[in-house]
């Protein structure tokens, strides 16, 4: 709910527009920094515990928002916040890959992606309407109280209890991804960097523009995604991850040209189904294939990888787009990161030849 209004949020701070960038990069560098360890740590020690621990993290970070009047230490806060989402995502991710049956996993982390995807999109749309009817303060006490619900969720949580084994010393390197998911994983970074300047532009965009129902594009978003997933997830499993990523990295590319041509709601809303029935689809997609090329042991890393991936290209995308954001206007922030999506349908389409004709033998 913070990501699409701390941009304008610092603006009112008379924040210059790296720093707006570096509200998301840093929540990022958080992230990404504290999972080597996290997931070291959770070879053999208990999931939920760190779990509840990181909700309460997240809880008491999110109530200082509003007590932090300048802008640096504001900065160093999301540094920290980041780095107890990196410690939630990754310990809730592994919970939830000891839950469920081997024999089901690619349809249980496809059920799992959808909750990650559109709480992910519909999270702005709710931040966007609290924030413009009411004020900061209240989004967030609103987001604390969403915290404390889900340290209660928690408590009725099973976690399979650890089998105690013998760990392997300790290389950051070696911990911060999995080498086996290489390829989908820099498919995640190059795929979020089409969210992540949505999320830090969109409101702005949209006040420039004289757009005043920007949460939509955030509704509809979610709305889409959901309700094609029955669709997409049996034409993965039909067809393999190639064609589907493909056809949704292109509506993913033409949702953005809308978008940055946009001036009223209908535009907006074309928009968002595009992005929705695009970027909605992929994600899932690519969290699937992620797991699906590990072992089972190693499929916690996986996951941990592919949220990783993610955060690296929501942050790169803010900070380097922030830059860009001096000299080019919002709408060419939008056309120049569409790109992004044709990036990722070539390279798919590049791995399908490699792997119809025996080149690719990893998969």
């Amino acid at each position: 709910m913070f990501k699409p209004i701390l941009p304008a949020y610092l603006l009112s701070m008379n924040a210059s527009s790296i720093q707006v960038g570096l509200v998301t990069s840093l929540f990022t560098i958080g992230a990404v920094l504290i999972r080597p360890f996290v997931g070291y740590y959770l070879i053999d020690n208990q999931r939920k515990s760190l779990a509840i621990c990181a909700s309460a993290a997240l809880m008491i970070i999110t109530i200082l928002y509003p007590f932090l009047n300048i802008i640096w230490l504001l900065l160093l806060l999301r540094l920290f916040h980041g780095a107890a989402w990196g410690v939630s995502t990754t310990a809730n991710s592994t919970i939830v890959v000891d839950l469920i049956p081997k024999k089901r996993l690619g349809e249980g982390i496809g059920y799992f992606s959808i909750s990650t995807t559109v709480g992910a999109i519909v999270a702005p749309s709710i931040g966007i309407l609290i924030y413009d009817s009411y004020s900061f303060d209240i989004l967030i006490w609103s987001s604390a109280v969403l915290s404390l619900l889900a340290i209660i969720a928690l408590q009725f949580v099973s976690s399979p209890i650890n089998v105690k084994c013998k760990k392997k010393p300790f290389r950051f390197l070696d911990m911060i991804y999995e080498k086996e998911v290489w390829f989908p994983a820099l498919l995640t970074v190059i795929t979020t960097l089409g969210f992540g300047a949505i999320i830090t532009f969109l409101v702005l965009f949209g006040k420039q523009k004289g757009v005043d129902h920007i949460f939509l594009f955030f509704l509809i978003n979610a709305t889409v995604s959901t309700l094609l997933r029955p669709f997409t997830g049996k034409w993965y499993y039909k067809k393999g991850p190639w064609s589907i990523i493909i056809m949704s990295a292109v509506l993913g590319f033409f949702s953005l040209v809308i978008l940055s041509y946009t001036s009223n709601d209908s535009q907006l809303i074309i928009a968002a189904i595009l992005f929705g029935a695009g970027y909605g689809t992929v994600m899932p997609c690519l969290q699937t294939w992620t797991v699906q090329k590990v072992s089972e042991e190693k499929r916690g890393a996986a996951n941990a990888t592919f949220f990783s991936s993610f955060d690296v290209g929501v942050g790169v995308s803010a900070f380097v787009l922030g830059i860009l954001a001096e000299w080019i206007s919002l709408a060419m922030i939008f056309r120049f990161v569409s790109l992004s999506f044709i990036v990722v349908a070539v390279l798919v389409y590049k791995d399908y030849i490699n792997e119809k004709y025996g080149m690719n033998k990893s998969i």
